[in-house]
């Protein structure tokens, strides 16, 4: 999952005024991306996150852009088009069927608020993109074979989102171990979840959204820069992954690519969750142990 670049992505460069900060710490605007993320394909009304983010309108709009490096609905679009260009570059459904699965209403709206992020309608993205992505391996074929479904029941987080490459993720965990430590979390108690939203093929490094995670025990967050999130109950295709965090797409591929065209399921669109078996905050990161989850379609 480390690239250089999003070779998927977007054609054109993203015009913003900075990157969004490596730890999202202001409460005010990460509540209001919470409700974002959780509620693109609906509709987001400004006063309704100023509301959420307990600002007035005006004050939310400013405040958002300093801290994001872009406004609400710049943010609410970008993120809503690279689900839809995950959408484009893993299943066969029309068009229209994605549009409005992430938040459009029509699709004269979709297609040309796709062109203007990514510089393609929607189906030439579609090609490109399928011609731009690493394709699996034979290895990557063999492994799939070792993909599990299980059922898990719905799961109550403890949350810190960072943005910035997966080549930062075990410095990201050491930074949300330190967090939950001044809390007075029992870190010898701690599952970790890593929560996965964005593809490192679409979405560039700066963008890139990640979530540490561990269950709710219940203990207050008050205004540090944790949240509470849900990990959804259902069906999920898992592979295990022991190796160095840097080898790991060739698992995601694994799972999300090769084991589909096998086994005929489909994921739903919620990313993907990382299912620590040992610490990640512990040792020197040249490894990790974790299981990756993706959703499946009842």
């Amino acid at each position: 999952m480390l690239f250089t670049e999003a070779h998927a992505g977007s054609r054109k460069p993203h015009e913003r005024d900075s990157p969004p900060p490596r730890v999202l710490e202001d409460r005010r605007i990460l509540l209001a991306i919470r409700y974002i993320e959780a509620h693109l394909e609906r509709p987001l009304s400004l006063d309704r996150l100023a509301s959420r983010a307990h600002l007035s309108t005006f004050h939310f709009q400013r405040r958002f852009r300093e801290v994001m490096g872009e406004t609400p609905s710049e943010y609410i679009r970008r993120t809503r088009l690279d689900r839809a260009a995950i959408h484009l570059l893993i299943y066969p459904e029309p068009v229209l069927s994605i549009a409005f699965s992430v938040g459009y209403a029509s699709h004269e709206a979709f297609i040309r608020a796709f062109h203007r992020q990514f510089g393609l309608t929607p189906t030439q993205y579609r090609q490109f993109a399928r011609q731009a992505s690493i394709p699996t391996t034979e290895q990557e074929h063999r492994r799939a074979q070792a993909v599990q479904v299980v059922s898990l029941h719905d799961r109550p987080l403890v949350a810190m989102r960072f943005y910035g490459s997966y080549a930062c993720v075990t410095e990201n965990w050491r930074r949300f171990a330190e967090e939950l430590q001044r809390i007075g979390y029992p870190l010898e108690q701690a599952q970790a979840i890593g929560v996965i939203t964005d593809n490192p093929e679409i979405t560039p490094n700066e963008l890139v959204r990640y979530d540490c995670a561990v269950p709710d025990l219940g203990h207050p967050i008050g205004r540090s820069p944790l949240s509470r999130l849900t990990l959804p109950g259902g069906r999920y295709a898992c592979l295990e992954h022991d190796a160095p965090y840097s080898e790991v797409f060739a698992a995601y591929r694994a799972l999300a690519t090769a084991w589909p065209q096998r086994s005929g399921e489909r994921f739903v669109p919620q990313g993907g969750y990382e299912l620590y078996r040992e610490p990640p905050w512990q040792g020197d990161g040249s490894r990790q142990w974790l299981d990756i989850a993706l959703g499946l379609e009842s």
